[in-house]
């Protein structure tokens, strides 16, 4: 029987990385092969960080979306999930986090994480978003 309260265990083979799009932009994470069982385990998280955003990266009202997609070919694009936006504000750009978010269990087998710049002006080109599968 499977301990109720067991920890999370993260392998870096189980973590994705992707640069954070220039102005207007989209790009995307490295993908997720979940199996091509219909339904997968209800035990797994990911855990999905976006560092700290000068004003530089990300100016006074531009926004960066993340997204999970998914599909049942590699590459997908379809979205699945909004995670969370980021708005510049303040002159401060935004402060990064981490979030995490469960998938259900009858997600497509592959998985990958979109960023959307929106604004126009920002470049976040130098940033890596961190996706990691905890199980």
């Amino acid at each position: 029987m499977a301990n109720e309260f067991a920890r999370n265990i993260v392998d870096s083979e189980l973590t994705k990385t992707g640069a954070l799009p220039t102005a207007d932009g989209t790009s995307y994470t490295g993908e997720f092969d979940l199996g091509s069982a219909a339904y997968k385990t209800e035990r797994i998280e990911f855990a999905i960080t976006i560092p700290d955003l000068t004003t530089t990266n990300l100016p006074d009202a531009d926004t960066l979306t993340v997204n999970v997609v998914s599909g049942s070919a590699t590459a997908p694009t379809t979205v699945l999930h909004r995670i969370k936006v980021y708005t510049g504000a303040g002159g401060a750009g935004a402060t990064g986090s981490t979030t995490r978010w469960r998938p259900p269990s009858d997600i497509a087998q592959y998985v990958r994480f979109q960023m959307v710049a929106a604004g126009g002006t920002g470049d976040m080109s130098a940033k890596t978003a961190t996706v990691k599968l905890l199980t």
